[in-house]
């Protein structure tokens, strides 16, 4: 195995060497662009086979049998199996897209290698077995995740690997979707690139390369059903502002909801628990509310054919008979549940995205404010009103406008109503944010100062670690020690100063002009305590490097004390800090 390993490294070596020899920077990016779309593409089509593979295997019968205990049950063995993964192999799984954005924002884009194969195998087995989430987060992370360490391996540094990230991640997005010119925005996006037309060149072909390889290995199925598309008429203007509205307010809810379904297992501390109480409440869901199975595609497509008995007919309450506002009081409940169910299964241990959901609840949404303005006497076209809805769920819920708009018109064709999706997409994003500054993969990252940004300034700071800049070798002395031994240890570590330490609390600094001063005195001081200099103020180590940074502007100094839990444990060197920030920046500004 040894040699195996030294032998690829010296073809490595070899292949290194020839091609900065022979392929300059930008021609050698678009050929690794064009493998790594096509490895993504990929890696899509076999989760996707491999997720609908354990749905057969373990399906024996149509699901509208709600009442056979092992549909409702399936979820919770997913669920089980993924956390037997991660408790007997370490495997560490996160969702795709928060990671990839937390590997950019405070990593270097560097992502661990079993990230390549571990979400992989484990949303195939949460989603088969009907976990309520979508495989697309999970497929961007294992891009994610491909194009990181392939970069690495290439020795490519922190702009080319941001990019690779990128390439692999809209060669995902184009594969699962089919949509190549959705999932090159969607990571401009939500990733927030500030990249070059250069570079623009290298993603464009990782999309175009993973689409096709998802288009050329299709079984000729579809995400989705869509028909009857029409020309946009003008007078419904105003009905597609209001659905801008629900679609932001609704965004709101979802982001809200996911919070809370992760508050509501954390309380319970032990894995086993938190995944056994978190499958049985999923399950309950499901049986109460069968359509929240799975990702929800054929929900979907009925409610773009207005199907309302295909979706609520497997309700457990009787809907025929009542009135057309129990049946949109139901299909908002679906709606609702949809987003909480969604979390339990992420937050119980399960693998998966939220891209499925989302336009699973655009769709019901949108059906249901069909159905509402039907009951106040207005006719609109029912398929128009449920795609824009769902272009408007994904602007407010992912902040992704541009995504929302281009990935409804690709897959469904839908380039008439081009006008209605953007205005929607618009208004939805607008009045969500304005609410939720951050989207539904932001705001965790958003919470931990961590958040990667187009800010040049924020995006450096973003990448600096404390270890980078925390000055770890400065000694303490005790406040009781004698003045005379303070300055012969001083005179002995050539250093400037010293940290006057009680029980790990900072105390104050003895550094050579405190010295000088005391010196001065008519009667020099006998302990540490009585010489040094009191601390006026301190960093605290679990704030984000941009605050830190705020703070010590400042402050006169150039040593600032770090306290963690107030514990001392070092100083903070601005010199060091100008250091680190000098080459993060060459590194994040290097021409990709």
């Amino acid at each position: 195995m040894k040699q195996a390993r030294e032998a690829l490294e010296r073809l490595l070596r070899r292949f290194l060497i020839w091609r900065a020899q022979n392929l300059d920077t930008s021609t050698f990016l678009v050929l690794v662009a064009v493998v790594t779309g096509l490895v993504s593409g990929l890696v899509a089509v076999v989760l996707k086979n491999a997720a609908h593979a354990v749905r057969e295997l373990i399906v024996a019968q149509r699901l509208s049998d709600i009442y056979q205990v092992a549909y409702f049950l399936f979820p919770l063995v997913g669920i089980s199996i993924v956390m037997v993964l991660r408790r007997s192999l370490k495997w560490r799984m996160r969702e795709g897209i928060p990671m990839a954005l937390t590997s950019i924002a405070k990593d270097g884009g560097i992502i661990p290698r079993s990230a390549m194969y571990t979400s992989f195998v484990g949303s195939a087995f949460t989603v088969g077995f009907g976990g309520s989430v979508g495989l697309e987060g999970p497929t961007v992370g294992t891009g994610a995740a491909i194009g990181s360490n392939l970069a690495r391996w290439l020795r490519l540094g922190f702009k080319q690997r941001i990019l690779l990230i990128s390439c692999a991640t809209a060669g995902a997005l184009g594969s699962i979707f089919g949509t190549p010119i959705a999932a090159l925005v969607f990571t401009l996006e939500v990733f927030s690139l500030d990249l070059t037309l250069g570079a623009l060149v290298p993603l464009l072909l990782a999309s175009a390369t993973g689409s096709l390889t998802g288009l050329l290995l299709s079984d000729g199925t579809t995400l989705f059903t869509v028909s009857g598309i029409g020309e946009f008429e003008p007078q419904f203007i105003p009905q597609y502002i209001g659905l801008g509205v629900v679609t932001a307010l609704f965004s709101v809810y979802v982001k809200r909801a996911h919070l809370w379904s992760s508050s509501l297992l954390e309380n319970v501390k032990r894995p086993w628990f938190r995944a056994i109480s978190g499958g049985l409440l999923l399950g309950g869901a499901i049986f109460l509310i069968p359509p929240l199975y799975g990702e929800g595609f054929a929900s979907i497509t009925a409610a773009l054919q207005g199907d309302v008995a295909a979706l609520l007919d497997q309700s457990f309450i009787p809907w025929q008979n009542h009135s057309a506002w129990i049946v949109i009081v139901l299909l908002l409940g679906l709606a609702l549940m949809k987003s909480i169910a969604a979390g339990l299964t992420i937050h119980a241990g399960g693998v998966g995205g939220m891209f499925a959901p989302t336009l699973f609840m655009g769709a019901i949404i949108g059906l249901a404010y069909v159905l509402l303005l039907g009951q106040l006497g207005m006719d609109v076209p029912s398929v128009h009103f449920v795609l824009v809805a769902m272009a408007g769920l994904m602007a407010g819920v992912m902040h992704a406008p541009l995504t929302g708009m281009f990935m409804i018109t690709e897959i469904s064709g839908g380039y008439p109503l081009i006008l209605p999706l953007m205005l929607v997409s618009a208004v939805s994003f607008f009045v969500s944010r304005s609410i939720s500054p951050h989207s539904i993969y932001t705001a965790p990252l958003a919470a931990a100062g961590g958040l990667w940004t187009t800010d040049r300034d924020k995006a450096v700071l973003g990448l600096i670690q404390w270890d980078d800049v925390l000055e770890r070798g400065i000694s303490a002395v005790d406040p009781n020690l004698s003045f005379d031994e303070a300055v012969q240890q001083l005179m002995a570590e050539h250093k400037n100063m010293l940290a006057v330490v009680d029980e790990g609390r900072l105390l104050g600094t003895l550094t050579w002009d405190d010295v000088r001063r005391a010196q001065r005195l008519s009667q020099p001081p006998a302990a540490v305590r009585d010489a040094m200099s009191g601390i006026s103020y301190q960093v605290d180590l679990n704030s984000s490097m941009e605050d830190a940074v705020k703070r010590v502007e400042r402050m006169d100094q150039w040593y600032v004390p770090v306290v963690d839990r107030g514990q001392w444990v070092g100083f903070l060197s601005k010199a060091k800090l100008f250091e680190v920030y000098r080459r993060r920046l060459r590194e994040v500004s290097q021409e990709a």
